[in-house]
């Protein structure tokens, strides 16, 4: 199979992730906030990290100090997490994704300040086009006056932002001692802020025990699904990467905006009680030429 297809099964893959998280939080997260569902997410990894062990067994093979940084990367990582779905309270799946094509840029940036790479007029277009898109999809075409959506474009900015560092802090650990070692220990970090968070966070524990009592088989069930789904994204795009150049296979990721929105229509046209999506003309070309721009953005960008 060629390298494109595998790498194109990981956005296809996020998408259905986006949808589910955005299904969990109007169905069992509507009145509870989100806190309850990353208490939840984080402790996934109690049950991901004896499979890990299983084919990784020298992850005690580290330096304290990498092992600390993944840790603590994960900790910046959730916290990306938690505002990315307070972001999905606030809009629209199509609308929120997107605004994840910034995370190019903040690399980029990151990369410039802390490794002392440099940015080519090139990168500086195709970041410039994907600020352009992302702003173009923040604007609010209910009214007749088009109303800008500083909270979620700022919201998903700072996400962007705190994922491209937790993604430099998991490269540079991963060069190092490897995918699966610096896995283990993030889901470690993702299991400790999990209990931290259920010990000394009220508000968050007593939202999370509430859930479970209500629904605990589908909320169990869809977090799983939503691991699993997760795992195997990731797991396309590392052996692709073995197959293509690392930024051929990221420009590929670009399409994760088109995979949510036509999966929310399919929704919206068939299943609208999984999920539902503006169907206006004003709103699909909105969300079709933002998606344009900012894949055109992120080509230049890893081009």
């Amino acid at each position: 199979m060629s390298w494109f297809f595998i790498a194109l099964f990981a956005p296809a893959l996020w998408s259905v992730t986006n949808h589910i998280d955005k299904y969990l939080i109007g169905k069992y997260f509507r009145g509870t906030g989100t806190g309850a569902l990353i208490v939840f997410s984080s402790l996934i990894g109690l049950f991901v990290l004896p499979f890990i062990l299983l084919f990784q067994v020298n992850v005690l093979d580290i330096k304290p100090l990498n092992a600390l940084l993944v840790m603590g990367g994960s900790a910046v990582a959730l916290l990306a997490i938690l505002i990315y779905l307070y972001s999905l309270k606030k809009d629209e799946a199509s609308i929120v994704v997107p605004l994840f094509q910034t995370i190019p840029v903040f690399s980029y940036v990151l990369a410039y300040i802390v490794l002392g790479e440099t940015l080519t007029s090139r990168q500086m277009l195709g970041a410039v086009l994907v600020i352009l898109g992302a702003i173009s999809i923040s604007f609010d075409l209910t009214e007749k006056k088009p109303k800008f959506k500083s909270v979620v474009f700022f919201l998903m900015l700072v996400s962007s932002f705190l994922s491209a560092f937790s993604g430099l802090i998991f490269k540079f650990v991963a060069v190092q001692n490897g995918f699966w070692t610096t896995s283990f220990w993030g889901y470690v970090g993702d299991t400790l802020v999990g209990i931290f968070l259920l010990l000394f966070i009220r508000a968050y524990r007593d939202q999370f025990i509430s859930v479970i009592k209500r629904s605990k088989v589908p909320i169990i069930g869809l977090n799983a699904l939503n691991e699993i789904i997760n795992v195997i994204a990731s797991l396309c795009i590392k052996f692709a990467s073995l197959l293509a150049p690392l930024a051929l296979v990221w420009v590929v990721n670009g399409f994760q905006p088109f995979f949510v929105f036509i999966y929310g229509v399919i929704l919206t046209l068939f299943f609208p009680k999984l999920g539902t999506e503006s169907l206006l003309k004003k709103h699909l070309a909105q969300k079709i030429a933002a998606i344009v721009i900012m894949f055109i953005g992120t080509f230049i960008l890893n081009g």
